[in-house]
């Protein structure tokens, strides 16, 4: 269990709750005060946000009382409107106040609910530990994932309360709305201006339950992250399909993003990039980047992939392959003459052009299978692998590039071969898994433990069955 160590809070933090609250208003009809009952949108160490129909002048001072959740103190105090809003609805107005007097006592307790519940203590502590990863789990404490191992933070247990009201602290009402229209959303979240979170919500058992990927916006190098040169010659192609495969959490966006910042160094392009959250933002250099967030800018990858075809695209960026007709606009694009590079989930090579075919019916498998042998220039899947220290991890590359053998083993259904031909491929800068670990464990990065998990090798592979067996 890690030592959950809070950094210290910097501003009065805003928390998503819904109580009761009861306030004094003049009634301008008798001059006679009336009690007004609404419900608050959120709370802060400074003051109560909360919807109303009929507002209060701007700069008035009213006599409010509330509870907080789990408290029996009632919490008396005067309101200054601070700001009147609209909320979208012709009925109601948004109103902020401040408080004026509010005593010693009950600001401590609101102290203590805003510092349990503010969100942004635990994404710093997730940017503090450089973890990959922070789960909000519903009766459990949140956990980390820190070079790809699972850390419990010793802050207690969430309760299936607190989490929509740490999450929806930092939402819109639109992103609120939706998500409990389908109980799922994926959105991004800009912590400050080095990192970035990719958020997705969703249920489970009936509960809400959150997972956070930290995402760094500085787009790293082809050098910094390793990467084959290999992959900057599939990035430089003007035509073609490209795929970045891998299992979750195996740094696929970041390669794509080097990829982008490659064109947009180099050439003088239109690149659209189809994203559910946008992750790393660019800067246009010698190309236009048009980034465009599915469910925010679009509706879905299909949708948003067939439109950008009508927007003079050279270079067209899909975050995820995920369904039949996304797969098949994105193959008529890159026949078309467009650079297609797309992600897809796939443990390896022949997995990726299976699951790729597979989207579609049996049927239609030889089809597909000479559709895709026509226009894929190149498949890289990737690993991130630790390193001996366990402290970091390495990026492990298996490259397939296209050529004549490899069209026709695809063409014919024998995608069996294609080992053989990543292993004996070099000329073509072809690199299969096992010798991108090897050439870690010649160096002294990754021990022969690792390299064993991770390889996909046979028994006649990257080490003999009588190594094995003794590693082992």
């Amino acid at each position: 269990m890690m030592n959950y160590n809070l950094p210290e809070r910097r501003v009065a933090h805003r928390v998503y709750i819904k109580v009761p609250l009861s306030y004094e208003m003049l009634d301008p009809a008798d001059n006679a005060l009336k009690t007004k009952t609404v419900m608050t949108g959120n709370i802060s160490e400074s003051g109560v946000y909360f919807e109303t129909e009929e507002p209060p002048p701007l700069k008035v001072e009213i006599k409010a009382s509330f509870k907080l959740p789990k408290s029996d103190n009632t919490i008396r105090v005067t309101l200054k409107v601070m700001r009147i809003e609209t909320t979208g609805t012709e009925k109601l107005f948004g109103i902020g106040s401040a408080f004026v007097d509010l005593p010693a006592k009950d600001l401590e307790d609101i102290k203590r609910m805003t510092d349990r519940l503010n969100i942004g203590r635990l994404l710093e502590f997730t940017i503090k530990k450089g973890a990959s990863d922070l789960h909000l789990l519903a009766d459990l404490p949140p956990v980390i994932r820190v070079q790809g191992e699972l850390e419990t933070v010793d802050i207690g247990k969430l309760s299936s309360e607190d989490i929509p009201t740490l999450i929806y602290s930092f939402m819109n009402k639109q992103q609120i709305r939706r998500f409990e229209q389908t109980k799922e959303l994926d959105f991004g979240l800009q912590y400050d201006i080095r990192n970035r979170f990719r958020v997705n919500l969703h249920m489970q058992r009936g509960f809400m339950e959150a997972t956070f990927r930290l995402i760094t916006t500085r787009i790293f190098s082809f050098e910094e992250l390793n990467i084959p040169e290999a992959v900057k010659d599939l990035a430089r192609l003007k035509e073609g399909l490209v795929l970045i495969a891998g299992p979750t959490g195996s740094g696929k966006s970041t390669t794509m993003a080097a990829m982008v910042e490659l064109i947009n160094e180099e050439r003088k392009v239109v690149v659209i990039t189809l994203e559910r959250p946008i992750e790393y933002v660019f800067i246009n250099k010698k190309s236009i980047i048009k980034q465009r967030e599915i469910g925010v800018d679009t509706s879905s990858f299909s949708v948003a992939l067939q439109s950008s075809l009508r927007q003079d695209p050279n270079v067209i960026v899909v975050g995820e392959l995920e369904d039949t007709e996304t797969v098949k606009t994105a193959l008529i694009a890159a026949e078309a003459g467009y650079l297609v590079i797309a992600s897809f989930h796939a443990p390896n090579t022949i997995h990726a052009i299976d699951r790729l075919v597979n989207v579609f019916p049996p049927e239609n498998r030889k089809q597909v299978l000479s559709q895709v042998s026509n226009c894929l220039k190149g498949i890289v899947t990737q690993l991130l692998v630790p390193t001996v220290d366990r402290k970091t991890r390495v990026l492990a590359t298996e490259i397939l590039i296209t050529n004549d053998a490899v069209k026709r083993v695809i063409r014919n259904d024998d995608l069996i071969q294609i080992p053989t031909i990543i292993q004996t491929g070099s000329a073509y800068k072809m690199l299969s898994m096992s010798e991108s670990i090897r050439r870690y464990v010649e160096q002294g990065v990754v021990d022969r433990e690792m390299a064993l998990f991770f390889s996909q090798e046979t028994e006649t592979g990257m080490y003999s069955r009588e190594t094995k067996q003794r590693t082992v």
